[in-house]
């Protein structure tokens, strides 16, 4: 309820609107007082000295609950994990951001039930989306300036114990299997490690052993039982496609891995694929990712080294927005490719 009262007797009350302060000898003139800013007993003399005897003021009942207030409640059980937010609200908004180098998971299906329960609205990144430290990942308000109490207990009770978290990545180490005759032989110069050695190393995984191998199904098959003994992730080049000659996804299928993934439904990069062995991810990366910044190996690898198993069904999922817009200026992955 909007009133005006005397000052001293607005302690505790809402401000319905700015107040601005000219001061000529400090040559300024800004707002010094923001509409919905609760009134203390420090802020009363100088509100006085500003000539505001009297204000209008919001006075909140006991089922009602100012903007800041359910603010702070709200961000407070969003946050899993390796998030922090902003200490106070601005404009009645905090902001979460990320702790440290690492993956996003936002509970969607919750974070959908939480902004419609009416008042509370908290947009995100995607989920699955790598972040650095101090990255903001979400931003929290309610949209009045006043809401009610039990609406924003009835969405905190959705989202408590937090539903955003980031799963950091950790140093980890990788091999690389390069197979193909034309490269194994000479005939051509190998250039794929070059392209792969970096993406890795990005997300703090060391590359401590390339092999260059024939088109032989048995040798490649060893070499991935061997890797996976030794490494926590094992990339393998060529022979992907659809070639009879192309051997290196059939040795994959044959090292026994879990979950075998033959290609997915993502243009560049159609004929990854991928599987567990002993836990480990082996993934076999298509020739797109020479030519292509962003393939489909560019949108699971931070997952694979966090740990996640892919599923056939996420896979699939994919095909809805898997296809890249070949932008003239490459920005992935702030870009629909490969988003929900």
């Amino acid at each position: 309820m909007k009133r005006k009262v005397r000052v001293e007797d607005a302690v505790g009350m809402v401000l319905v609107h700015d107040i601005t302060e000219v001061d000529l000898n400090r040559n300024f003139k800004g707002r010094v007082f923001k509409k919905g800013h609760i009134i203390k007993e420090e802020d009363v003399e100088k509100l006085k000295k500003l000539g505001k005897d009297f204000i209008y003021v919001l006075e909140l009942s006991e089922d009602e609950i100012h903007e800041n207030d359910a603010a702070i409640l709200l961000a407070d059980a969003l946050m899993g994990e390796n998030t922090y937010r902003d200490e106070e609200p601005v404009e009645g908004k905090l902001n979460i951001y990320s702790k440290v180098f690492g993956v996003v998971k936002i509970d969607v299906e919750k974070l959908t039930a939480f902004n419609m329960v009416g008042e509370p609205s908290c947009p995100t990144i995607h989920t699955n989306m790598y972040v650095k430290e101090g990255d903001k990942i979400a931003s929290v308000r309610i949209i009045s300036l006043v809401a009610k109490r039990e609406e924003i207990e009835r969405a905190v009770e959705i989202v408590k114990g937090g539903i955003i978290r980031v799963v950091p990545f950790e140093e980890k180490k990788a091999g690389i299997i390069i197979t193909g005759n034309e490269v194994y032989y000479g005939r051509i110069e190998e250039k794929f490690y070059d392209r792969l050695k970096p993406k890795l190393e990005f997300f703090k995984t060391k590359v401590e052993e390339k092999v260059i191998l024939p088109d032989d199904r048995e040798a490649i098959r060893k070499k991935i039982e061997e890797f996976a003994g030794k490494y926590d992730i094992v990339v393998l080049t060529g022979g992907t496609s659809v070639d009879p000659d192309d051997v290196t996804y059939k040795a994959v299928k044959d090292a026994g891995v879990d979950n075998f993934i033959r290609g997915n439904p993502i243009q560049p990069g159609n004929m990854l694929s991928m599987g567990w062995l002993n836990g480990k991810p082996i993934v076999a990366v298509p020739a797109a990712a020479l030519f292509f910044k962003a393939t489909s190996f560019d949108i699971w690898l931070p997952r694979l080294l966090i740990g996640d198993v892919i599923t056939k069904e996420e896979v699939a999922a994919k095909a809805h927005g898997g296809l890249c817009h070949n932008c003239p200026v490459c920005v992935f992955p702030i870009c629909p490719f490969g988003r929900p």
